[in-house]
């Protein structure tokens, strides 16, 4: 094995990391760690850590594509939602989630965040850099990337999800679901709302989704009962890991066609965001199971 294909090995998990919770999509986040492996041009002997080295390369590569999709961002057709990582759920939740997931509706959240504030609120909150070592990666000043996190903390103050940890209750929640979708009686998962539950679909105007997300409980239920009579859940419903959280893959025709997930109410216990990705764009990087 040379150097190249070493490095690859032991920094690749860490640098997708990275560009995964920058940009909120697993392809780019492979291939920009991919583009990233593939021109390297490094002496190890003349860097003295090789590892904050490449988070920097990284985490700028990821700012300069996230600075040149901001136009894409604003014409694309309804939300905007990440791209799932998906896993089946064949071995324990507690044996798949690890210190490097990321719970969907986190991930979904930092799109609130400018391309700036996230690479700063990433680096400092998922990855504990100090504020001296993101200063040097993205160049600016100590004081500045202090007042771009204070500012990042202020945007997300009232928008915690739900942590990784103390999520057994999804699983109840992802069988309620499939039973629902299945039957065609909902009224069960409905009382499992809050409220205030926003339902947020991404279709990417390449499929059937609503254009808005769908707010309350009564509206939630009149989407979902409107679109499962008219088939949308039709095929496999199936019980998997979204993010080290439970979660659904929808298969019809043996092709992925909806992952949907949700964030609780950490208080109740509740769902207080549903999300339902069914843009093909966002699923292709998914296996079939079977």
């Amino acid at each position: 094995m040379n150097e190249l294909d070493s490095l690859y090995k032991r920094y690749q998990p860490f640098l997708f990391s990275i560009a995964y919770r920058m940009l909120g999509s697993v392809t780019d986040a492979e291939d920009i760690v991919h583009d990233i492996f593939l021109k390297l041009k490094l002496d190890t002997d003349q860097v003295e850590d090789v590892k904050a080295y490449l988070a920097k390369v990284t985490t700028n590569r990821c700012l300069n594509f996230l600075n040149s999709a901001r136009k894409r961002r604003e014409i694309y057709t309804g939300p905007w939602l990440a791209e799932p990582q998906v896993q089946e759920t064949k071995q324990p939740l507690d044996k798949i989630v690890t210190d490097e997931t990321i719970s969907y509706a986190f991930l979904v959240m930092l799109d609130q965040l400018s391309p700036i504030e996230r690479a700063v609120f990433v680096l400092r909150e998922a990855f504990a850099y100090d504020y001296g070592d993101i200063a040097g990666m993205l160049k600016k000043t100590e004081v500045n990337c202090r007042k771009i996190y204070s500012r990042a903390k202020r945007k997300l103050k009232n928008d915690k999800p739900f942590p990784l940890e103390n999520t057994d209750h999804v699983h109840l929640l992802a069988k309620t679901f499939i039973i629902a979708s299945t039957t065609g009686n909902f009224e069960e998962f409905i009382e499992l709302l809050t409220e205030d539950v926003v339902l947020i679909t991404d279709g990417g105007g390449k499929v059937h989704a609503a254009l808005n997300p769908i707010v309350n409980k009564q509206r939630v239920s009149a989407f979902l009962n409107g679109i499962t009579s008219k088939g949308s859940f039709i095929g496999e419903l199936l019980p998997v890991v979204v993010n080290g959280q439970k979660g659904i893959l929808h298969v019809k025709d043996g092709h992925i066609n909806k992952v949907i997930c949700f964030e609780l109410d950490s208080k109740q216990m509740t769902i207080q965001k549903i999300f339902i990705v069914s843009n093909p764009d966002k699923l292709t990087h998914i296996p079939v199971p079977y």
